[in-house]
């Protein structure tokens, strides 16, 4: 299954960086990075104004921006880490907690994206129509907003907007809906099956559920084979 691969690849890829780089270098690196994207969501109407005015980029534009600026962190991250990692005096124990520190923040990240996943399925099933009206697009929006990766699909324009088309009679068609029409169909039709028919998604969410703050979910979350 894809979803297994991806987690094989995220698990043993951060495993590696651990023992090449350590603890302390990747993780700094990881948080200004992490640090970075979010701020850009957190201000992403703001941050796709911002850029569209100084270089006159469209959206897709506006995203390679933010991706640059997170790399660039990431980077200075990496670089005062690395300078942590070359002392003697951290050295040794750094080498050797970054197999596993590392290992267990590529489940972490397994974990959210699963989350996310298992948020979409569980937002999407509940509508039985393909129109929404106001009360029913607000509940889809706080639902998927509760997860880093699927709010990412809300802009609020374009939300606004379509939550007054909701209020007038008969409702709005959510696959008019720019971000929330795009990932029902990749949600129905590809990722809730892959994730259905995974053999390591269930030990993932076992442990990312242990890990304090991660999030609500379990094994027993995951969507079943239909």
């Amino acid at each position: 299954m894809i979803i297994d691969v991806l987690i094989v690849l995220v698990v043993v890829g951060a495993a590696w960086v651990g023992f090449q780089r350590g603890l302390v270098q990747p993780l700094l690196a990881e948080l200004f990075a992490l640090v970075t994207v979010l701020v850009i969501l957190h201000n992403r109407s703001a941050f796709a104004a911002t850029t569209d005015a100084l270089f006159h980029t469209g959206a897709v534009l506006a995203v390679i921006v933010g991706l640059i600026l997170a790399g660039l962190t990431g980077y200075l991250g990496a670089r005062l880490g690395g300078s942590i990692h070359r002392m003697p005096v951290v050295r040794g124990v750094d080498g050797f907690l970054g197999v596993w520190v590392q290992a267990l923040i590529g489940i972490a990240i397994c974990y959210l994206l699963i989350s996310g996943i298992i948020v979409s399925d569980r937002a999407f099933t509940a509508l039985t129509a393909p129109t929404v009206n106001a009360a029913q697009l607000r509940t889809l929006e706080n639902q998927l907003s509760s997860n880093l990766f699927t709010s990412t699909v809300l802009d609020g324009p374009d939300v606004q907007t379509f939550n007054a088309r909701a209020s007038r009679p008969g409702g709005v068609q959510l696959s008019d809906v720019p971000g929330l029409g795009p990932l029902q169909t990749i949600s129905r039709d590809i990722l809730e099956p892959q994730l259905a028919g995974s053999h390591l998604a269930p030990f993932v969410m076992s442990v990312g559920h242990r890990i304090p703050g991660l999030g609500p979910f379990g094994s027993r979350d995951l969507p079943r084979r239909r």
